[in-house]
């Protein structure tokens, strides 16, 4: 399932809580701002025991012009 947290694509895992979700979620955007890093989207996978967080950064594109 796939929802918007904080401005923030979140692949979630049904299994999990929303409490434990925004938990999660949140603590990562507050550790990528800390950090200086854009943060493009989290995705959240519980296997029963553990959840696997996979964040990622937002890609950045610069513009270069050619010279004629």
């Amino acid at each position: 399932m796939c929802t918007i947290i904080q401005g923030i694509p979140v692949m979630v895992d049904p299994t999990l809580s929303w409490e434990e979700i925004n938990k999660i979620v949140t603590e990562i955007i507050e550790d990528w701002a800390w950090e200086g890093r854009n943060l493009g989207k989290i995705e959240l996978l519980s296997d029963g025991q553990f959840v696997h967080i996979c964040s990622y950064e937002k890609p950045s594109v610069k513009l270069v012009p050619l010279k004629n």
